[in-house]
């Protein structure tokens, strides 16, 4: 809509108290007719608060594109500063012959009455561009959406028989003439077959529009031109491809063996993947043993489960379509060297036990190994020392016998009754570097005191025999001093003799200090004063620390002494990265026994590193009196 406005003037020769308006708009326009419908409204507006006036006889003319479309009398009541609209009305314009307009319109107003500060005349004109009528055939297309490789028909219908056609696509920023239709028809129509190469165009999606054009032409002057889209889409086979995964076994032992055996080996695989038809690859997941893993090569743990075990892999493509690939690996069940019901024991020449004189060794154990189709390369070791002696002595060992139990006689090993001898047993399988050793301690036939294997009794001068609730004594007893008590106590003698003790509180007191003499340890997971039931004075120590025996120890590559009493050690230690260039923290552990991971500091920057080993906390108490 336009409004075009002229000054009135009024009797006494001012031009600014009265304006003429003229609005006009274009309501429609038809195709088919090449016609525009123009509305027009005519009127007058005062322009003060003073300018007014009633029943004049005020004509009005009105002219829409050389045409006057309205001359006639009217006699409005215009108020002061309002503004009143006397005529209104609709024309038809015809257009160019290619659908343009632009028409010239305009309004005149005369008063005859010349009264003081009436109104007397005034004009206003200006022109109007109206919209352009589309000319040209207008195509429609018998697949909105269709997938790359199929074929969509245009249709139209020419304003005329001697119209011809041309159709191009407009595709990746390319317009492109795909065909030429001659006149001869107002029907027009046209099947194209949409390209599968355009898929490359679609890297990162899986649809895109494409326009396509007709083109009206009358002779060699084109008329117009009209577009219409389509959705053209990524077919729905085309995925991205997963070709045969490469499994190999990082664990050059069950490599070897060509197993995947479990908790031994660490599978690692190597996928090829390629996007189709442009697209490229965005994510590689793999599912395996209930753990998912990323990325087109990976290395898993080692695989703590055993049998088939299935996988499968998800590919996602920068279209975000997704193919998958399933298969599985065979994992053979496999267990460490186990070596169990292990004891060695004194006996006679027959082999009975003998602990209480007895030099012979019998020895009982089971051992089993896991065979992995006879692969697996095993050996069990047995060894026996003096307590305190440098080396050892081979009693005997077994290749590549996956199961032993039974009760092995070793001969007289045990010559002398007053020395401590050390039975190890060693396992080993082809995943060991060394023996897995267990050893077994055989005492002397004497011991000055022994606490039976339950705790639960003692004896003295002797081996325990573990009858709970017992306290024997292989030997005489001395008191040094006797009271007169009415009450008296069975005490177990050498022999089975029973022997009446009347001053059994000194006794049970002289037992107590013979087993926590001053300077012993106590250790217990209750904060009870072991002075309420020993005796003696007891102070807490070693609190936040460990106990370290006295002298020098080697761990294997360094020697370190240790006094008695001293300390040391700390619970983490702050280093920089120039001092330790990449540390490994997997062996490390932090205050709540968590492992933590691998990190790469900055050089100049400080990290605390724990040293703590896995620990449990106990009370120590030390006897000073």
């Amino acid at each position: 809509m336009a409004q075009f406005s002229g000054n009135i003037g009024i009797s006494t020769g001012q031009t600014d108290k009265y304006s003429l308006l003229l609005d006009v708009s274009e309501k429609s326009y038809s195709i088919e007719n090449n016609t525009s419908q123009v509305e027009w409204w005519v009127g007058i507006r005062s322009n003060t608060a003073y300018h007014n006036h009633y029943g004049l006889s005020e004509t009005y003319v009105v002219n829409i594109n050389g045409t006057v479309v309205h001359n006639a009398v009217h006699t409005p009541t215009v108020n002061s500063g309002a503004t009143v609209w006397v005529a209104s009305g609709t024309t038809t314009v015809s257009h160019n012959a290619d659908g343009s307009k632009s028409i010239s319109v305009s309004a005149s107003f005369n008063n005859a009455d010349r009264g003081t500060y009436l109104p007397t005349t005034g004009s206003c004109s200006g022109s109007l561009k109206l919209t352009t009528i589309p000319r040209a055939t207008v195509p429609s297309v018998d697949k909105p959406s269709l997938d790359c490789g199929s074929v969509i028909k245009f249709t139209g219908t020419s304003a005329s028989s001697n119209f011809s056609h041309k159709l191009y696509t407009t595709w990746n920023n390319e317009e492109k003439l795909i065909a030429t239709i001659d006149k001869g028809s107002t029907a027009v129509s046209y099947s194209y077959t949409i390209p599968t190469s355009w898929e490359k165009n679609m890297p990162n999606t899986t649809s895109a529009i494409a326009t396509f054009i007709l083109e009206t032409l009358n002779g060699n002057t084109v008329i117009g031109r009209k577009s219409i889209n389509a959705t053209v889409q990524v077919r729905s086979g085309v995925l991205p491809t997963i070709g045969n995964p490469t499994i190999e076994d990082t664990n050059s032992i069950s490599k070897a063996m060509g197993l995947y055996v479990q908790s031994q080996s660490c599978i690692k695989f190597t996928i090829p993947t390629s996007g189709n038809q442009g697209s490229t690859i965005t994510s590689v997941s793999t599912k395996f043993n209930d753990q998912t893993y990323s990325g087109s090569t990976f290395t898993t743990q080692a695989i703590q489960n055993s049998g088939t075990l299935t996988y499968t892999i998800t590919v996602t493509d920068s279209r975000g379509r997704t193919a998958t690939k399933s298969g599985s690996v065979n994992v053979v069940a496999y267990n460490p060297p186990s070596l169990t019901n292990v004891s060695a024991k004194r006996a006679n020449s027959s082999y009975a036990v003998d602990e209480s004189s007895g030099t012979y060794a019998l020895l009982h154990f089971k051992v089993g190994f896991t065979s992995l189709s006879n692969k697996n390369v095993t050996s069990f070791y047995i060894q026996y020392r003096a307590s305190g002696a440098t080396s050892w002595t081979k009693i005997n060992s077994w290749a590549n016998n996956y199961t032993l139990n039974q009760d092995y006689k070793a001969g007289n090993l045990f010559t002398s009754t007053t020395t401590t001898y050390e039975i190890a047993f060693g396992v080993k399988d082809k995943f060991m570097s060394d023996y897995s050793w267990q050893i077994v301690t055989v005492t002397p036939t004497y011991t000055l005191i022994n606490f039976g294997k339950d705790g639960k009794s003692l004896t003295f001068f002797g081996q325990d025999g573990n009858n709970a609730n017992r306290l024997t004594v292989n030997g005489d007893l001395a008191i040094n001093s006797v009271k007169e008590n009415t009450s008296s106590t069975k005490m177990l003698v050498n022999g089975g003799n029973t022997v009446m003790y009347r001053d059994w509180n000194k006794l049970v007191n002289s037992i107590k200090s013979a087993m926590y003499p001053v300077g012993s340890v106590y250790i217990t997971y209750n904060n009870v004063n072991p002075g309420t039931f020993l005796g003696g004075t007891w102070e807490r120590f070693g609190q936040g620390r460990t106990l370290v025996g006295e002298g020098t120890g080697n761990d294997g590559s360094t020697s370190m002494s240790f006094t008695a009493n001293s300390t040391g050690g700390l619970y983490n230690h702050s280093m920089v990265r120039n001092d330790i260039g990449y540390i490994y923290y997997g062996a490390l552990l932090n205050s709540n026994g968590n492992q933590m991971g691998v990190h790469d500091h900055d050089k100049n920057m400080k990290t605390k590193i724990p040293l703590m080993q896995p620990y449990i906390t106990v009370y120590f108490w030390r006897r000073t009196a």
